[in-house]
């Protein structure tokens, strides 16, 4: 009985650390944004997507012979991560909140907005940050949405990211956010 509960303790243990080194690792990156937790509708329409260094480095050798380019830009990231959330009349205010806390601490932090795009009556409502300590160097996109269909869009890539890579990628999955990052870039 003692041999299971050590091998049990040892099992955790392990488990522990190891759960916890994959959640420590991208809150040291500079591209990290940490959000929290989204609440979702009252109906529980919420999507919530966090892709790990594993699984992306599992990605980029998927791609790299059918699609070279993508295969390209995965290998530079460390993680993504992308949330959905319908808003209603439960987690309105709270996620439109946290929205715009994120904005104003990106903002506060060093990060450059990219992109904004205010429509009226309703419309499309985007910001598109980069965390850019060098020239040549994105170490992070975070593009917050909310849009006429009553959603909010948070996404945060975080890795060494190229524009070109980003653009590219936008283009090939209809990521309308980010195509508008290829089309800043490509003003500039």
């Amino acid at each position: 009985m003692p041999h299971s509960i050590r091998a049990s303790f040892a099992a955790a243990t392990v488990s522990l650390a190891l759960a916890s080194a994959s959640f420590a690792a991208p809150s040291a990156d500079p591209g990290f944004v940490d959000i929290g937790t989204f609440m979702p509708s009252a109906k529980g329409e919420f999507v919530d997507v966090n892709i790990s260094p594993a699984l992306l480095k599992f990605a980029t050798r998927i791609a790299k012979t059918q699609e070279p380019e993508i295969s390209a830009l995965l290998a530079n990231l460390r993680s993504i991560r992308v949330n959905v959330v319908r808003l209603d009349d439960q987690n309105r205010a709270d996620t439109l909140a946290k929205i715009d806390g994120v904005r104003r601490q990106l903002e506060a932090s060093g990060w450059n907005r990219l992109v904004t795009v205010r429509e009226g009556n309703g419309g499309e409502n985007v910001d598109v940050h980069v965390m850019q300590p060098a020239d040549d160097v994105i170490q992070g996109v975070v593009v917050t949405v909310i849009n006429k269909k009553g959603e909010v869009v948070f996404v945060n890539i975080v890795g060494n990211i190229n524009a070109d890579q980003i653009g590219l990628v936008a283009e090939k999955f209809n990521l309308e956010p980010l195509r508008k990052l290829k089309l800043a870039g490509a003003k500039s």
